[in-house]
């Protein structure tokens, strides 16, 4: 099957090759030529195609296929639009930790729990359920994109890679009238698994199963006064957990540490399976000029399971700790709801944006520890009940005249029983940006209680609180860019989970410094884009973080025969050593260990951008400086305590966009 599949793909490569088309030609920095229909960068511009005579097919093109966030409409940006990404830049970053550029940890393969490698403050008040892993492969509410089109725009997404991982997208949008547009975009994911007794066996060896699947329109009415934006997201995910890999040891007794083909810590039979379902609707009205009414509201249902029916094994490896209702099987079970409804007014008056606003949370959890049954085998359920938030909330904006440099300030308040607040500042220019954000959080639900076959807890935690200083400087010239940064986090009551995997929270503050820098140079057809972070921590017994991140890469543009633009590569990322946290896969969440240091670690990436047309494709060989002759670098790494990060392989992608 897979080789009917790269065979399709190279006849269709030949086939866009063949493709008579009118085209003409735009000019990017460093005199490299784009075809028509491309466009030069990110999602904000890009030369589009021109609008051709009626004799021709091409009269759309990425110029005509616009899209905006409901963000900018919230904040009376309600004229501001955005092109198709049609730019080779970043291309081959298809899977979280790529676009992430290492900023993200998982469990050493796609489509598993992730991570981010250092500290985020939240940004968002009211009581959450706990359940973070699977965010990374999830559709948030700031990413959708609501289409401004005036043609029908088809797109179509293949990339392939190590362990038979496969993604593919379909996307469709329409226009009904010039007023009102929908469209659709669904994706499947999956992956293999590295190692274990089933890593090559039909669909026993599948590591992770996803579906994501996003539904969107838009409607102003005729005179503009009213709009609507609703949109539906799913995520449905599976995945086979492994519990990390163990290391073979030959006759000698020598333990190969970097055991590719070694055995997993759990059962085939243990999997975790999460789908969420979230329906949002944002409405305005315009009452008079500059005074709006408006309301946004979420529905939002997750169900998460997790299943292990041959619990010895994962028993004798230390994956779990002693079971407290059966020593054959385990079956956790989550059910979450959530509506939360705001309710405001918002306008501008003489440059000034403000935005005003009530909101009420409604929203409960239940759980159940093991299966209900008729035969005497123990299980238990418990709940939460109905809980809410009673929130009011306050945003002022003063924005300059190009709308790139402005001031805003927010506040928000909970009334509920554990108060929660978050006010920030922030001040954005041309030459940098500054800001402050104080923010106190209730404990998430799962903190505060918990019961399955291997932990029970009860907890009644203080909120707690962050106060962050944030800063970067923009020090710029024709052909370099370098923006260095701060951020100082003070962390009290911080909630953790320990080294048993049970939370815990110090009553104390600590504080958190990172430092770091943004930089990228631009030499005629050569790009030099690094970024780098130094981060130190005074409490180490509760938060580990490594103390040197860097990321970069370097690319070279060129032409081929005046139809193939081409972008070659080479990309690294470097992490210091540090006491990395384990995943617990029946809770989902990653704690504290003091058994295993990670070594540093260099990551190196070669890759191959291409377009054709309005065609792109790109060519990856992931993990160049594995091993070696000479022993410079070591045969594998580890991203997490006993799961090794991927060895040596090759992908490829395909994104081909109609227009019409």
């Amino acid at each position: 099957m897979r080789i009917v599949l790269y065979s399709f793909l190279c006849v269709l490569c030949s086939f866009i090759l063949t493709i008579p088309t009118a085209s003409g030609q735009v000019k990017l920095p460093g005199n490299i030529r784009m075809p028509s229909g491309g466009g030069g960068g990110g999602s904000r511009g890009g030369g589009g195609q021109s609008i051709l005579d009626d004799s021709t097919k091409n009269v759309y093109g990425p110029h005509s296929t616009l899209h905006f966030y409901e963000h900018d409409i919230l904040n009376n940006r309600d004229s501001v639009r955005y092109r198709v990404d049609t730019g080779l830049t970043n291309f081959h970053r298809w899977m979280p930790m790529d676009k992430a550029w290492g900023k993200l940890v998982d469990l050493g393969n796609n489509v598993t729990a992730t991570r981010s490698l250092f500290f985020q403050p939240r940004e968002d008040i009211g009581t959450q359920l706990g359940l973070r892993v699977y965010d990374a492969y999830a559709i948030k509410q700031e990413d959708v994109a609501y289409v401004d089109t005036k043609s029908q725009h088809t797109e179509l997404d293949f990339m392939s890679g190590p362990k038979k991982t496969s993604l593919g997208t379909f996307a469709y949008t329409q226009n009904v009238h010039s007023r009102f547009n929908f469209g659709i975009r669904a994706t499947r994911l999956t992956s293999n698994k590295i190692y274990g007794f089933a890593n090559s066996i039909s669909s026993a060896a599948l590591l992770g199963k996803n579906w994501t699947f996003l539904a969107h329109t838009s409607f102003f009415s005729k005179n503009k006064k009213y709009l609507i934006l609703a949109h539906y997201r799913h995520l449905n995910m599976k995945v086979a957990e492994q519990g990390g890999v163990i290391s073979n040891v030959d006759e000698a007794g020598v333990v190969d540490k970097y055991s590719y083909d070694g055995a997993a810590r759990i059962s085939d039979n243990a999997n975790s399976w999460e789908r969420r379902h979230v329906f949002h609707v944002y409405q305005q009205y315009r009452l008079l000029n500059g005074f709006q009414v408006f309301q946004q509201a979420d529905f939002q249902s997750t169900i998460d399971h997790y299943t292990d029916l041959q619990l010895a094994r994962g028993l004798e490896k230390g994956i779990y700790p002693d079971p407290k209702f059966s020593t054959e099987q385990t079956r956790q079970d989550i059910y979450y709801k959530l509506l939360d409804n705001k309710v405001g007014i918002k306008g501008f008056y003489e440059g000034f944006n403000y935005r005003a606003y009530v909101r009420q949370r409604f929203y409960g959890m239940r759980g159940g520890a093991q299966s209900k049954n008729e035969t005497g085998d123990p299980y238990a359920t418990y709940r939460t009940g109905l809980k809410f938030d009673n929130i009011i909330g306050a945003w002022l904006g003063y924005y300059l005249k190009d709308s790139v440099q402005y001031l805003t300030a927010e506040a928000d308040l909970n009334l509920a029983k554990n108060v929660e607040y978050r006010l920030k500042g922030e001040l954005n220019t041309r030459w940098g940006k500054a800001g402050f954000q104080s923010i106190q959080t209730a404990p998430d639900l799962l903190v505060q209680r918990y019961l399955n076959n291997h932990f029970d807890w009860r907890n009644n935690f203080d909120p707690t609180k962050v106060q962050t200083i944030f800063a970067s400087l923009v020090l710029k010239t024709k052909k370099i860019e370098f923006v260095p940064e701060i951020q100082i986090h003070q962390i009290n009551d911080y909630i953790y989970y320990d080294t048993a995997a049970v939370p815990r929270q110090l009553n104390a503050g600590f504080r958190l410094l990172r430092v770091g820098f943004n930089s990228g140079i631009h030499l005629n057809r050569w790009n030099f884009t690094t970024m780098g972070y130094l981060t130190l921590n005074d409490n180490k017994d509760v938060m580990r973080i490594p103390t040197a991140f860097a990321s970069g890469e370097v690319t070279f543009d060129f032409v081929y025969a005046k139809v193939l633009f081409i972008q070659l590569g080479l990309a690294a990322r470097y992490r210091s050593s540090y006491l990395a946290d384990a995943y617990m896969p029946v809770t989902q969440q990653f704690h504290l260990q003091d058994s295993t240091t990670l070594a540093q670690n260099v990551v190196v990436d070669g890759f191959a951008n291409v377009r054709i047309k309005r065609v792109r494709l790109f060519f990856k060989m992931s993990y160049l400086n594995q091993g070696g002759n000479f022993g410079l670098f070591p045969k594998g790494y580890y991203v997490t305590p006993n799961y090794l990060g991927l060895a040596r392989s090759f992908s490829f992608g395909i994104n081909w966009p109609m227009f019409d």
